[in-house]
């Protein structure tokens, strides 16, 4: 059974009680104000997407935690099915090659669900090489992933196979991929293969050649990042740097100004990048919004750069846009996740929940994206309105102007797999 091969990794998701905290509307509350708001809209004004669910597990079918704390009457009140089925637009995450047919298949139902396909930074396990070994008896060196190439410790045929089902499935997003620290993985990985040190290098090569892969297919990817935030940066950094250094040597302009140099730092990252279940801070938040500016704007890093592409509109008769006015029509890179279990629920410590809402304010209103990140489709629209309903009291907004928000936002990351299937009720 392959929703049995993959365990969670989260002792503590568990044992996680569903339950209203502080003064957020419950899961079954915002669904209800959500389905009532739409119900009573005029025909013009009626949406069919409620909500988008940009990250959840519903294909592993089990630990249902929403809808077991559902009367049977409230279900029938809201028709939770017939609202999963018509008005949530949702994307299932795999997360090792153990359960990528079962992704596939649970979202060939209906065109309103997408797959992704990844190795989440839990399951590196499942795709470890059962033949190498770095010693014959010794103690490892104090830096063993410098004795050895650590890739071989891995078998690396899944990332053929995932290419394999990218060039198959032109709606296939990339994830949930990343970086964890916190991960058993790490914890556990033999001390005679480098311990820690190297399953955390390990981790970092998985991404990567992963965020590759889905720039490759221009697939937009979601990103677990748990007490890694230095890391992920780094690994953007590199990639970043390998990209301008090919393109320099292509004959780019270093400075900025030429458009195929822009373009090919562009191509080397995917289309778009959400940010799953962001337990970051509002600090980390502005680091990646600043390192894309510096990806889609490479001349504002550099003086000389900002003085010759000043000149080069001037000499046409324009004037160069300020920053403020570049930020309202520059694409979106980075979305940023939020979920009700992960963000809400498991978030109890003072300080923690402090850090969380600061960054949840921080975020600029069109990257905000909501998640179920639950594992039961039963779950997929209370878990989704859970979200919705704490990332508004934190952010004390309306939940009906946050809910269009969100779903414009969810659509337009969805829809840069580039199939364009929801464009009705992105504007």
């Amino acid at each position: 059974n392959v929703e049995n091969d993959i365990s969670d990794d989260s002792s503590e998701r568990k044992n996680v009680q569903i339950e209203s905290i502080d003064e957020v509307m419950t899961p079954e509350e915002a669904l209800s104000k959500i389905i009532s708001e739409n119900n009573q809209s005029t025909s013009e004004g009626k949406r069919n997407v409620l909500l988008v669910d940009t990250h959840g597990h519903p294909h592993l079918n089990r630990d249902i935690q929403y809808s077991n704390h559902f009367s049977d009457e409230a279900k029938k009140e809201l028709n939770i099915k017939s609202t999963i089925q018509q008005g949530v637009v949702s994307l299932t995450c795999a997360v090792s090659p153990l359960d990528w047919d079962s992704a596939l298949q649970y979202a060939s139902q209906s065109s309103w669900i997408l797959p992704a396909l990844g190795v989440h930074p839990w399951y590196l396990g499942d795709i470890l090489s059962n033949t190498t070994t770095i010693s014959n008896g010794t103690d490892p060196p104090e830096n063993a992933t410098d004795a050895v190439d650590i890739k071989k410790y891995l078998n690396w045929e899944w990332l053929d196979t995932l290419e394999t089902h990218l060039a198959q499935h032109p709606h296939l997003l990339v994830g949930e991929i990343g970086l964890c620290k916190m991960a058993k993985f790490v914890r556990e990985f033999p001390s005679e293969k480098g311990g820690k040190t190297t399953a955390l290098q390990l981790q970092k090569r998985v991404f990567r050649k992963q965020l590759e892969l889905a720039a490759k297919w221009s697939r937009p990817v979601s990103v677990h990042c748990v007490n890694m935030h230095g890391s992920f940066m780094e690994v953007l950094r590199d990639v970043l740097s390998d990209a301008k250094r090919s393109a320099e040597a292509s004959g780019g302009m270093k400075g900025g100004d030429d458009d195929a140099y822009r373009c090919a730092l562009r191509r080397a990252f995917p289309p778009a990048i959400a940010m799953h279940s962001f337990t970051g801070t509002a600090h980390h938040a502005k680091e990646i919004l600043e390192f894309e500016k510096e990806l889609l704007h490479p001349e504002s890093v550099d003086d000389g750069g900002r003085k010759r592409r000043k000149q080069k509109l001037q000499t046409k008769g324009m004037e160069p846009q300020s920053d403020e006015r570049n930020a309202e029509v520059d694409e979106v890179i980075f979305y940023f996740g939020f979920s009700h279990v992960i963000n809400h629920l498991m978030c109890t410590s003072e300080k923690a929940r402090r850090k969380g809402m600061e960054a949840v304010r921080a975020i600029p209103s069109n990257r905000l994206l909501i998640e179920s990140d639950v594992h039961a489709q039963e779950d997929v629209a209370l878990g989704t309105a859970g979200a919705l309903a704490f990332v508004a009291q934190v952010r004390e907004e309306p939940i009906e102007k946050l809910s269009d928000d969100c779903v414009k936002n969810g659509l337009k990351f969805l829809d840069s797999v580039g199939l364009q299937l929801f464009d009705q009720q992105k504007q």
